[in-house]
């Protein structure tokens, strides 16, 4: 793979997350939008008592810090989301103290707890590959493993044979893994994806059905496959499940058929 490749492969990957990532943000949750209109509708009622001389709307600004805490509990339920959230209540938490005068906390101090809750991060989406693993159901015989590194650069990996889990990382570079010509004996597998200022794209068969287990922060993830048949009980092959951990910094990943 050139460098001329790798950038173009960089280049497309961050831009169609990031398109995919706007697209799905039109369409937020019915939660996130009774929460957000709730807020909306306060700041109203508190800008129309002001006007009545009823409240004084500087006293209440210094509960600001309020909608960071709301925003963040709202993402505190979407899966691959959490950590985005957790972030966001502690650095409102931390900025309602500075305006109580209880703690100094200003925004020059966000770069610290940033680095804080990266490290977190990266330490809870290891625990949690480590805990998927601990009960393999991979079947005795004859099975492959996948392991692609991407620093700076690009890396295409093309997986056959009988796939029971591998690692791919990609730091300020490109992946690309195609599991058309893999199999799958036992029901699932594990994959940890590790996308720091980086992309990744994964294509996996029509059978599979992906299942993102890992922590986005400042990054996207999207899934375009096919619903297709899941199987089971009519006769037709039951779907294989293929489990993504791992943590995704300033980058995507897509997953596609």
């Amino acid at each position: 793979m050139t460098e001329s490749d790798n950038t173009s492969l960089k280049d497309s990957i961050r831009r169609d997350i990031r398109d995919r990532v706007r697209g799905r943000g039109s369409c937020s949750s019915g939660y996130q939008g009774i929460i957000w209109g709730g807020a909306v509708l306060a700041v109203g009622l508190l800008l129309l008592l002001d006007h009545l001389g009823v409240v004084s709307v500087d006293r209440v600004w210094r509960f600001w810090p309020m909608l960071l805490i709301i925003s963040g509990a709202s993402h505190l339920t979407e899966p691959g989301r959490r950590a985005w959230g957790a972030l966001l209540v502690v650095v409102g938490v931390l900025f309602q103290l500075d305006t109580l005068r209880v703690i100094r906390f200003q925004w020059a101090d966000l770069w610290p707890v940033l680095i804080i809750a990266v490290g977190l991060m990266m330490i809870w989406s290891a625990i949690e590959t480590r805990r998927v693993r601990a009960n393999p159901a991979a079947p005795s015989g004859t099975a492959s493993s996948m392991n692609a590194t991407a620093i700076f650069g690009g890396v295409e990996r093309r997986v056959t044979g009988n796939f029971t889990g591998g690692t791919l990382s990609a730091v300020f570079g490109g992946g690309e893994i195609d599991f058309h010509g893999a199999e799958m004996e036992s029901d699932e597998a594990i994959l940890e994806v590790n996308a720091i200022f980086g992309g990744a794209e994964i294509r996996v068969p029509e059978n599979w059905t992906v299942e993102f287990r890992g922590q986005t922060l400042f990054g996207g993830y999207s899934d375009t496959t096919r619903t297709g048949v899941s199987g089971g009980t009519d006769g037709t092959p039951k779907r294989k499940v293929l489990i993504l951990t791992g943590t995704i910094l300033f980058g995507g990943v897509e997953i596609k058929n």
